[in-house]
């Protein structure tokens, strides 16, 4: 159970990052001006999936190791 849950943060995580950082890139812009995000959220929705990746350490170090757990 618990490697699912950490798998789910870790994906979910990553998929925040993807969103955030394709949201946040100026593409096709040639000037500073128009750099700004298309998404005004897109850096909190980066460093939330950052967050979320680092809170999968701590799912898996604090949910009980259960026999469907143990590998051997």
């Amino acid at each position: 159970m618990r490697r699912i849950l950490t798998s789910l943060f870790i994906l979910i995580g990553l998929g925040l990052m993807l969103v955030g950082y394709l949201s946040s890139a100026p593409w096709g812009s040639s000037s500073v001006g128009d750099s700004d995000p298309a998404f005004l959220g897109a850096p909190a929705l980066f460093i939330t999936g950052i967050v979320s990746i680092l809170a999968a350490a701590l799912v898996y170090e604090l949910l009980p190791v259960r026999d469907d757990d143990r590998v051997g």
